[in-house]
């Protein structure tokens, strides 16, 4: 990421939620985990108290929590723009294929006093399965996006119901704003209904981010943007596990080729013929059998088939 494009857009985020702050008379939040590397957040937050999130009866090591900052005070201000700036660094494609652990998560305008609120976020993170109870990192601006695209309205309701607003940068270094359209209320339950299906689709968002970091990395000037790209690689997930394919190594391959080669790579003679030749192998020592120029044949014939079909052609 180019350091003074960060600069100006680090000051472009800043002004947008300050603006928006004078707006909104919720109290405004930044949503932080502390984790074993010292920032110069961590000095600015300094004397700050964080409200952990409330899990039941469900322990886990690490768990982010609120700080409640006034966006009037100068010195709030300051720590404002400095969790923006924490945010540019880990979503660097680099730091995301490092798995490099974040501390901010985004920002959250809420009616709810930090105690209150620290229980309803905590209260929805813990989601019943087939396999038991498991913790649903919603609040991982990693994770909200694709997990938002798996939920029906109903559930991305129940998500939001205690805030009035969720503020995160995307991939893309967006600022995204989830908002609440009806009135802040506490969760009486829950219970998001999560389906098997959607749980499977869940297990994805990992390979998902890996293959949106690769793909942002060796391609810094991607022409897809993150919603564009999600569906390509939601979309791949389900036709690889169609075919047998369950790894997540093979998982991201799969994907990852349908952003730089084509979503339907897969029919192509060449692949289809790779694949046959070898099909007691996993996915990636399949394709490591394709060369460059096959790859620009697949890329360049692909294309062409796609267009042929959009004029009516075949």
């Amino acid at each position: 990421m180019n350091k003074s494009i960060q600069k100006q857009d680090v000051e472009a985020i800043f002004q947008q939620i300050i603006s928006l702050s004078l707006k909104n008379d919720a109290h405004f939040y930044l949503i932080y985990q502390t984790n074993d590397q010292n920032t110069s957040l961590t000095d600015l937050i300094t004397g700050k108290e964080l409200t952990l999130f409330r899990y039941i009866n469900y322990q886990i090591k690490h768990t982010p929590g609120l700080i409640e900052l006034d966006l009037k005070n100068e010195e709030d201000q300051i720590i404002l723009k400095q969790s923006i700036q924490e945010f540019y660094l880990a979503i660097d494609p680099k730091t995301v294929l490092f798995a490099k652990p974040r501390s901010v998560y985004g920002w959250i305008y809420s009616s709810f006093n930090a105690e209150v609120l620290a229980q309803e976020l905590g209260k929805i993170a813990i989601q019943p399965s087939s396999d038991g109870k498991q913790l649903l990192r919603y609040f991982d601006p990693s994770v909200l996006p694709p997990l938002l695209n798996i939920f029906i309205l109903a559930q991305k309701e129940i998500l939001l119901k205690p805030v009035h607003s969720w503020l995160y940068l995307n991939s893309d270094g967006h600022l995204i704003i989830e908002k609440n359209l009806l009135d802040e209320r506490h969760n009486l339950i829950g219970n998001l209904g999560i389906i098997d299906q959607q749980w499977e689709q869940i297990s994805w968002i990992e390979s998902r981010n890996q293959t949106l970091a690769r793909y942002h990395f060796f391609h810094p000037q991607y022409n897809l943007s993150e919603r564009e790209a999600d569906d390509i690689i939601m979309q791949s997930f389900q036709d690889a596990t169609l075919k047998g394919y369950h790894d997540k190594r093979d998982l991201t391959e799969y994907a990852y080729r349908s952003l730089v080669i084509h979503p339907k790579f897969i029919k192509h003679p060449i692949i289809a013929e790779a694949i046959r030749r070898h099909r007691h192998q996993s996915l990636i020592k399949q394709l490591q059998t394709i060369t460059p120029p096959q790859w620009d044949i697949v890329a360049d014939e692909c294309i062409i088939n796609t267009k042929e079909i959009n004029n009516g052609f075949m």
